[in-house]
């Protein structure tokens, strides 16, 4: 029985002292095993706690010796140098800006290359790539170093050299007013085309003409040739090539200006009432030039060179080419420069016709002399010897050619099959002395003028017994008319 109770209380005793040195040892360990309670902290503090644990547990192994508590100085937070090893997610709640990226402080060759690049004005929209070199070589003399700005042209193959001397010459003392599209030449042997284009100036008294060449697909544009040439383009020098003289001699028409269009063709082939008939046509603004490639190169050669100038009615300046008319011109080069020799009417002055009518009477400017050549045809109504205002604007364009000229014409009036012998003989004198009125209002010397009345003897249209009543009525309005004949060579 003692033994017994002997036994117990030394048992007793040892548990009692084995548990007394474990609560012992965990309470002077607890801070560094990291097992005791805590407030529950936020996932954004606990991780990078958790990773710090593990680098401390990796470091101190023998964490378990009193001797390694002052290695417990590893728990404290960790310092900014340490947040490498996790980095927290960056803020999507703050805005980058681009003052905060290095591009954006730093630009790179490729950057700065695209911002001096040469663009064109903002809604300028030009007519192909040609047109768009043209453009790009007036807004290189816009930049703050337009010397530089043309080099680099030069140096991507955009301009000549020779071309860039010119171009880089006029800007010295000429303020660009716009860039006008002239024409083209397609028949290159090897199928490049050349458009033409002049700068106009705002200041000064010569435009700048620019010569662009293009591959067959009309790309790669390269400014060849420049030259400078009068702002007054009916003013031509000795060295205009056969494009400029075909330009200034349509100006010269679209002015009304008899002068200057008589001086740029050969009168023996190319008739006054030509030049009048287009004077006439161009006179009221009903027609003007196509704005897209105006003037279209169909033959040229040293001595010879044929253009077709497209026409479009005013109200559509920008009618296709389909729905354009034209003038053709045949120039040849003479000892003293190029010389318009033919040009032909196309379907204008049928179509001038048909406008005409609508402000009553009828009118065909240009019509077969009885003489040979050609004439100037004035139309009166039934039994009338007045001119309609149309008729009388036609006049002073050809009042302008005989006020310049020492020339003479001769006026013949006509009238219809209706009515007496005598009585229609009166009317055309009537209709010839009416016209003969108004040329001398206008300046022309009476003595330049000679007129006579022809009756109903030399009819344009002969009536048939066949004709029904439309046709009568058409014939006898062509045949009352009082026919113009210049004759310049007086």
């Amino acid at each position: 029985m003692k033994r017994s109770i002997v036994l117990f209380l030394l048992t007793f005793l040892v548990t009692a002292g084995v548990v007394g040195s474990f609560y012992y040892y965990k309470s002077q360990h607890m801070p560094a095993s990291g097992t005791a309670p805590a407030p529950k902290k936020p996932v954004a503090e606990q991780k990078p706690a958790t990773t710090e644990q593990k680098d401390t547990q990796k470091a101190n192994t023998p964490a378990t010796t009193p001797a390694n508590k002052p290695e417990v100085k590893e728990d404290k937070p960790a310092q900014p140098t340490d947040l490498p090893l996790v980095l927290p997610e960056p803020d999507t709640t703050t805005p980058v800006t681009e003052a905060d990226t290095p591009a954006a402080t730093t630009p790179t060759p490729a950057d700065e290359q695209k911002e001096e690049e040469l663009k064109l004005p903002e809604g300028v929209k030009p007519n192909n790539e040609a047109h768009k070199a043209a453009l790009l070589a007036v807004e290189a003399f816009k930049t703050e170093d337009p010397a530089a700005a043309i080099q680099k042209m030069v140096d991507a193959k955009q301009v000549s050299p020779e071309a860039a001397a010119v171009i880089s010459d006029w800007f010295k003392s000429n303020e660009p007013s716009g860039v006008e599209e002239i024409g083209d030449i397609r028949n290159h042997a090897d199928g490049t085309k050349t458009y033409r284009y002049r700068i106009t100036t705002a200041n000064g008294e010569n435009d700048l003409l620019v010569d662009v060449l293009t591959d067959k697909s009309g790309r790669n544009p390269f400014i060849a040739t420049a030259s400078t040439t009068p702002s007054d383009k009916t003013m031509l020098l000795a060295s205009s090539d056969s494009m400029t003289v075909a330009e200034g001699f349509i100006q010269a028409v679209r002015e009304g200006n008899m002068g200057k269009a008589r001086a740029m063709v050969n009168n023996k082939t190319v008739s006054a009432a030509t030049l009048a008939g287009l004077c006439m046509i161009f006179e009221e603004g009903t027609f003007v030039l196509s704005n897209k490639t105006p003037i279209r190169n169909t033959v040229i050669n040293p001595q010879a060179a044929m253009y077709l100038v497209y026409v479009v009615p005013s109200d559509n300046p920008d009618a296709p080419k389909v729905d354009a008319n034209h003038i053709a011109m045949t120039l040849n080069r003479t000892a003293e420069g190029w010389q318009v020799t033919g040009v032909g009417t196309d379907r204008l002055l049928d179509i001038y016709l048909t406008g005409a009518q609508k402000e009553g009477g009828r009118y065909f400017p240009i019509v077969k002399n009885p003489k040979g050549g050609e004439s100037l045809a004035l139309y009166f109504d039934f039994d009338d010897a007045n001119l309609t205002p149309r008729s009388e604007r036609q006049l002073q364009i050809v009042a302008d050619i005989l006020k310049e000229s020492r020339g003479k014409l001769d006026i013949a009036g006509h009238t219809d099959d209706l009515g007496t012998e005598e009585y229609n003989l009166k009317l055309s004198e009537r209709r010839a002395e009416s016209v003969r009125n108004v040329l001398i209002k206008n300046g022309v010397a009476p003595e330049q003028i000679t007129t006579k009345g022809l009756g109903k003897n030399e009819p344009r249209q002969l009536i048939a017994e066949s004709d029904n009543e439309d046709q009568l009525d058409f014939k006898r309005g062509e045949n009352r008319r009082a026919e113009i004949y210049l004759d310049f060579e007086s």
